[in-house]
């Protein structure tokens, strides 16, 4: 993706045109790109591409602002907001095609579920509403599930994924896994599947997530 994007802006030919060694501020200033988007954002960045990739930090966004994500999201109310709203949007058109049409079974039967990380609850209100019998409870942050309005059957938790997760018949991870590490994803798997065990049939962990087949040159 960034060679890509290196070519179509024609960032070599704007070097080799310079003919002489040329500086991120002059780079930036020859780019025909937005003048909104030539702030020092571009610099920061591609100065800190080299220290990602020697540094401990997971992703790039860490070593750039110097917290996580999640810690960012949590300071600024604003983009927070911004970011669940999108969030909602994403569900709204994924839980049309797992809860009422290929992935129905999976649902039936279950007494109780946990949505980790489910945001403002948006997914986990229409399974709640197209299986009036599962108890749904969305477990997030603090700031997120804040004053969120509740039913019988949708419930929200503050808390934290790697502290506490509520019992229940099944856990519905949803786009959480690629955010995470191998090592937490693990931590967190393995802390669920002793969860579930004493459910027998109905304990289940639901993974909804990216994936990629390498083999293949075209992503869906």
């Amino acid at each position: 993706m960034s060679l890509k994007c290196a070519i179509e802006l024609s960032i070599a030919d704007i070097i080799h045109c310079h003919g002489r060694a040329i500086t991120l501020s002059e780079l930036v200033l020859a780019l025909d790109i937005q003048p909104t988007k030539n702030d020092c954002s571009i610099q920061a960045h591609a100065l800190s591409l080299s220290s990602w990739f020697k540094g401990t930090e997971l992703t790039l966004w860490g070593t750039v602002h110097g917290i996580k994500f999640w810690e960012f999201l949590n300071q600024n109310p604003g983009i927070n907001q911004r970011f669940n709203e999108a969030m909602a949007s994403d569900s709204e058109i994924m839980t049309s095609f797992v809860v009422k049409a290929e992935c129905k079974q999976i649902f039936e039967g279950l007494g109780s579920l946990v949505d980790v990380g489910g945001g403002n609850g948006s997914f986990s209100r229409i399974i709640s509403e197209a299986f009036p019998g599962i108890k749904c409870t969305v477990l997030d942050l603090p700031h997120v599930v804040a004053n969120l309005p509740e039913t019988d059957n949708l419930k929200y938790i503050a808390g934290d994924m790697f502290q506490f997760v509520p019992p229940a018949d099944a856990f519905l991870f949803k786009l959480v896994f690629h955010g995470l590490g191998d090592e937490d994803g693990l931590k967190i798997l393995k802390k669920r599947r002793e969860a579930i065990a004493s459910n027998g049939e109905r304990g289940k962990v639901i993974i909804i997530d990216i994936a990629i087949n390498a083999r293949e040159e075209e992503h869906d």
